[in-house]
């Protein structure tokens, strides 16, 4: 039977139900992150199904980023760390296939698919990230009772419980506070940030499955994630700290707390998100205990284009971040969802 790709253009709980069900399916491979990023940025949202006569045997989303300063692409998927073709192997071929007559016709540079596993194509690949999961416990106490002593874990979870930090968790209530947040400690980091209205529209079109987690000293907000929750997996989304409180250990006690919390509702894994080996957060998530696999992002590129890093470790861009730290923190927050959304 010869195997049909179309693209979705309505809600298909049937489709909903073959990612809910798949493994290693993430919350970005539902039709509806794709109507999300299109309402955050005008990106349009192309959501492709690999049919065998009824029956779904995989989907690929995909995001059609078009931008004066960083190019025509597909990315799948938008503002996610993950994403690419979800389904059997029969269908690989097919959807990509597909992917590639879209992007010609919509004449793209390239296509990035944000693979957790390779494809296996002819592609530019790049395996300079890996994403780190720890296993979840049903009994907080035992997971507590897991992490080893060197690695200092419980000692730094106490430290920031007896310096007087709080935890506490939210949606909507919290966006302002977090975003404040977020904003300053990507205009330190020379980042441009991106929208709040990207945080609230996660927050509203997955009102089951994203919430806030703030850490409080004296009633000021000094750390904080957005975390993702699908699939009995939990995903640090983003997450900021203010670094002169770092000594203190309030992302410890975040994310202790976030742990206890999913523990106790049956999750299995907490993804700590994707890093650089060797880097300061990589360190940091390390000393967990956590299972780390390479991250295989790779690259369709059209013949006579090439791609270039977008990466801020890119030494092009060094210049650019120095004099991104030093504009006001009222222009960076102004400017930085402009300029980020060509950077999904």
């Amino acid at each position: 039977m010869i195997m049909n790709v179309v693209t979705l253009d309505n809600p298909s709980s049937e489709c909903d139900d073959f990612v809910r069900k798949f493994p290693g399916a993430k919350l970005c491979h539902l039709w509806a992150w794709g109507q999300m990023v299109q309402r955050v940025s005008r990106h349009r949202s192309y959501y492709l199904v690999a049919r065998q006569g009824q029956e779904i045997w995989g989907v690929l989303p995909l995001s059609h980023v078009k931008s004066r300063l960083f190019g025509n692409r597909l990315i799948s998927v938008a503002y996610g760390n993950y994403g690419g073709i979800l389904g059997s192997e029969a269908a690989r071929e097919p959807l990509f296939q597909q992917a590639v007559a879209l992007a010609e016709t919509l004449h793209c540079e390239s296509i990035e698919f944000r693979n957790q596993d390779p494809l296996p194509f002819d592609l530019q690949l790049r395996t300079d990230k890996v994403c780190m999961r720890l296993p979840l416990l049903p009994d907080p106490e035992e997971l507590w009772n897991s992490f080893s002593k060197d690695s200092g874990i419980r000692k730094r979870v106490r430290k920031a419980e007896k310096s007087g930090i709080t935890a506490s968790s939210g949606r909507l209530e919290l966006l302002d506070t977090f975003y404040s947040l977020y904003t300053l400690r990507m205009h330190q980091l020379g980042t441009p940030a991106y929208s709040k209205l990207l945080i609230r529209c996660i927050l509203e079109f997955f009102p089951e499955n994203s919430r806030i987690f703030l850490a409080f000293l004296d009633g000021k907000v000094i750390a904080g994630k957005l975390l993702l929750f699908f699939n009995h997996s939990v995903e640090a989304f983003y997450g900021v700290s203010l670094v002169e409180y770092n000594t203190l250990c309030s992302t410890h006690l975040l994310h202790w707390t976030a742990m206890q919390e999913f523990c106790r509702s049956g999750y299995t894994w907490f993804d700590f998100g994707r890093s650089t080996v060797g880097g300061g957060p990589y360190e940091f998530k390390k000393k967990w205990g956590t299972q780390e696999t390479t991250l295989h992002w790779q690259y369709w590129v059209r013949p006579g284009h090439e791609i270039s890093s977008l990466s801020p470790s890119n030494p092009r861009y060094q210049r650019k971040i120095e004099a991104w730290k030093k504009l006001p923190l009222w222009m960076a927050r102004f400017l930085g969802p402009h300029i980020s959304r060509g950077l999904p």
